[in-house]
């Protein structure tokens, strides 16, 4: 039996959907790896991790964000300030 018209636009918007979120998700992950090799690499430089609380300082981070990051930013200070020491 032959699909209607609404039936495609239905199963077009379905795949899109589908598609949007495959994209999501792959942005997600690229996140992920990129900001997992970035903070691996600043706890081990002094200059990169202040760096990193210079970029972390400037982006308008949500109260909620700034919570789940704060150990992370006490981290980073310590590191960083193993440059001022030097």
């Amino acid at each position: 039996m032959a699909r209607t018209l609404e039936q495609k636009i239905a199963e077009a918007q379905a795949n899109l959907a589908r598609l949007k979120d495959k994209a999501r998700s792959e942005d997600t992950r690229q996140k992920i790896v990129v900001g997992a090799a970035v903070i691996s690499q600043a706890l081990r430089s002094p200059s990169l991790a202040g760096r990193l609380l210079a970029i972390l300082d400037a982006e308008p981070l949500r109260d909620h964000d700034k919570k789940v990051v704060a150990g992370l930013v006490d981290t980073l200070k310590s590191v960083a300030a193993r440059n001022d020491e030097q």
